[in-house]
Protein backbone atom coordinates (compact mmCIF):
# COMPACT_ATOMS: atom_id res chain seq x y z
CA UNK A 1 0.00 0.00 0.00
CA UNK A 2 1.36 3.41 -0.99
CA UNK A 3 0.63 6.67 0.80
CA UNK A 4 -0.77 9.49 -1.28
CA UNK A 5 1.97 12.19 -1.66
CA UNK A 6 -0.05 14.91 0.11
CA UNK A 7 -0.83 12.58 3.01
CA UNK A 8 2.85 11.74 3.25
CA UNK A 9 3.76 15.45 3.27
CA UNK A 10 1.21 16.10 6.04
CA UNK A 11 2.56 13.21 8.11
CA UNK A 12 6.06 14.62 7.81
CA UNK A 13 5.18 18.27 8.51
CA UNK A 14 2.38 18.19 11.10
CA UNK A 15 4.57 16.94 13.99
CA UNK A 16 6.89 19.92 13.45
CA UNK A 17 4.05 22.45 13.35
CA UNK A 18 2.22 20.90 16.30
CA UNK A 19 5.09 21.59 18.71
CA UNK A 20 4.11 25.20 19.30
CA UNK A 21 4.78 26.49 22.81
CA UNK A 22 1.63 27.66 24.64
CA UNK A 23 1.00 31.39 24.70
CA UNK A 24 3.23 32.36 27.62
CA UNK A 25 2.13 36.03 27.78
CA UNK A 26 -1.48 34.95 28.31
CA UNK A 27 -0.33 32.45 30.94
CA UNK A 28 1.64 35.20 32.74
CA UNK A 29 -1.48 37.40 32.70
CA UNK A 30 -3.57 34.56 34.11
CA UNK A 31 -1.06 33.54 36.80
CA UNK A 32 -0.39 37.10 38.00
CA UNK A 33 -3.98 38.29 37.44
CA UNK A 34 -2.89 41.03 35.03
CA UNK A 35 -5.46 43.06 33.14
CA UNK A 36 -3.60 42.37 29.88
CA UNK A 37 -0.83 40.02 28.79
CA UNK A 38 2.66 41.53 28.74
CA UNK A 39 4.52 41.95 25.48
CA UNK A 40 6.69 39.06 24.34
CA UNK A 41 9.60 41.50 24.50
CA UNK A 42 9.86 41.06 28.28
CA UNK A 43 11.78 37.90 27.36
CA UNK A 44 12.38 38.02 23.58
CA UNK A 45 14.05 40.45 21.22
CA UNK A 46 10.79 40.93 19.26
CA UNK A 47 7.09 40.24 19.74
CA UNK A 48 7.40 37.42 17.21
CA UNK A 49 9.22 35.36 19.84
CA UNK A 50 10.70 32.19 18.45
CA UNK A 51 13.35 29.64 19.06
CA UNK A 52 16.56 30.99 20.57
CA UNK A 53 15.27 34.54 21.07
CA UNK A 54 14.94 34.61 24.87
CA UNK A 55 17.79 37.04 25.41
CA UNK A 56 16.34 39.55 27.85
CA UNK A 57 17.53 39.28 31.48
CA UNK A 58 14.04 38.61 32.86
CA UNK A 59 13.51 35.74 30.40
CA UNK A 60 16.91 34.27 31.22
CA UNK A 61 16.09 34.53 34.92
CA UNK A 62 12.85 32.58 34.40
CA UNK A 63 14.78 29.88 32.54
CA UNK A 64 17.27 29.70 35.42
CA UNK A 65 14.29 29.08 37.72
CA UNK A 66 12.96 26.11 35.75
CA UNK A 67 11.02 27.56 32.82
CA UNK A 68 10.86 24.81 30.20
CA UNK A 69 9.63 24.89 26.62
CA UNK A 70 6.01 23.91 26.02
CA UNK A 71 5.27 23.82 29.77
CA UNK A 72 2.99 26.45 31.31
CA UNK A 73 3.30 24.85 34.75
CA UNK A 74 7.07 25.47 34.66
CA UNK A 75 6.29 29.11 33.84
CA UNK A 76 4.02 29.33 36.90
CA UNK A 77 6.82 27.84 39.03
CA UNK A 78 9.39 30.29 37.67
CA UNK A 79 7.05 33.24 38.35
CA UNK A 80 6.45 31.94 41.88
CA UNK A 81 10.23 31.75 42.36
CA UNK A 82 10.56 35.36 41.18
CA UNK A 83 7.94 36.45 43.71
CA UNK A 84 9.38 34.33 46.53
CA UNK A 85 12.94 35.50 45.90
CA UNK A 86 11.74 39.10 45.54
CA UNK A 87 13.69 39.28 42.30
CA UNK A 88 14.33 42.68 40.71
CA UNK A 89 15.97 42.13 37.31
CA UNK A 90 16.84 45.75 36.58
CA UNK A 91 17.64 46.74 40.18
CA UNK A 92 15.26 49.71 40.16
CA UNK A 93 13.62 48.77 43.46
CA UNK A 94 10.43 47.44 41.80
CA UNK A 95 10.17 43.67 42.00
CA UNK A 96 9.71 41.87 38.67
CA UNK A 97 6.24 40.60 39.56
CA UNK A 98 5.19 44.08 40.73
CA UNK A 99 6.58 45.61 37.54
CA UNK A 100 4.47 43.22 35.48
CA UNK A 101 1.39 44.07 37.55
CA UNK A 102 2.08 47.77 36.88
CA UNK A 103 2.36 47.11 33.14
CA UNK A 104 6.11 47.72 33.17
CA UNK A 105 8.94 45.75 31.62
CA UNK A 106 10.87 44.07 34.47
CA UNK A 107 14.04 44.55 32.42
CA UNK A 108 13.71 48.33 32.75
CA UNK A 109 15.58 50.35 30.15
CA UNK A 110 18.82 48.45 30.60
CA UNK A 111 19.51 45.36 28.56
CA UNK A 112 22.29 44.30 30.93
CA UNK A 113 21.75 41.53 33.41
CA UNK A 114 23.21 38.34 34.73
CA UNK A 115 24.92 36.14 32.20
CA UNK A 116 22.66 33.11 31.96
CA UNK A 117 22.51 30.36 29.36
CA UNK A 118 20.47 31.25 26.28
CA UNK A 119 17.36 29.05 26.04
CA UNK A 120 16.40 27.43 22.76
CA UNK A 121 12.67 28.05 22.74
CA UNK A 122 10.16 30.86 22.59
CA UNK A 123 6.58 31.62 23.45
CA UNK A 124 5.39 31.21 19.88
CA UNK A 125 7.90 28.86 18.36
CA UNK A 126 7.05 26.03 16.02
CA UNK A 127 10.22 24.13 16.60
CA UNK A 128 11.95 26.92 14.83
CA UNK A 129 11.19 29.72 12.48
CA UNK A 130 7.81 29.44 10.69
CA UNK A 131 9.80 29.77 7.47
CA UNK A 132 11.63 26.52 8.26
CA UNK A 133 8.30 24.65 8.34
CA UNK A 134 7.37 26.15 4.97
CA UNK A 135 10.78 25.22 3.60
CA UNK A 136 10.30 21.65 4.81
CA UNK A 137 6.89 21.48 3.14
CA UNK A 138 8.32 22.87 -0.11
CA UNK A 139 11.22 20.38 -0.13
CA UNK A 140 8.93 17.41 0.54
CA UNK A 141 6.43 18.48 -2.12
CA UNK A 142 9.15 19.17 -4.70
CA UNK A 143 10.73 15.79 -4.03
CA UNK A 144 7.40 14.05 -4.39
CA UNK A 145 6.66 15.95 -7.61
CA UNK A 146 10.07 15.05 -9.04
CA UNK A 147 9.42 11.39 -8.28
CA UNK A 148 6.04 11.52 -10.02
CA UNK A 149 7.49 13.25 -13.08
CA UNK A 150 10.27 10.69 -13.27
CA UNK A 151 7.79 7.81 -13.12
CA UNK A 152 5.44 9.49 -15.58
CA UNK A 153 8.25 9.89 -18.09
CA UNK A 154 9.40 6.33 -17.49
CA UNK A 155 12.85 7.39 -16.40
CA UNK A 156 15.13 4.92 -14.71
CA UNK A 157 15.78 5.73 -11.05
CA UNK A 158 19.01 7.70 -10.87
CA UNK A 159 19.27 7.59 -14.66
CA UNK A 160 19.65 10.25 -17.28
CA UNK A 161 15.95 10.86 -17.74
CA UNK A 162 15.83 8.82 -20.95
CA UNK A 163 13.12 6.18 -21.10
CA UNK A 164 14.32 2.65 -20.64
CA UNK A 165 14.26 0.59 -23.83
CA UNK A 166 13.79 -3.14 -23.68
CA UNK A 167 16.83 -5.10 -24.80
CA UNK A 168 16.37 -7.03 -27.98
CA UNK A 169 18.74 -9.91 -28.72
CA UNK A 170 20.80 -9.53 -31.89
CA UNK A 171 19.74 -11.69 -34.80
CA UNK A 172 22.44 -13.44 -36.75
Amino acid sequence: MRLHPLLLAAVLVVPVAARATPDFPAAIARDLQLSAPPACTICHTTNAGGSGTVVKPFGKYLVSRGLAPFDESSLAGALAAAAGERHDTDGDGVLDVDALKQGLDPNGTSSHGPSLEDPTFGCRTTGGDPGSTLLLVAVVLLRLAAGHVARWRGAAPGGSGEPQRPSVPDRE
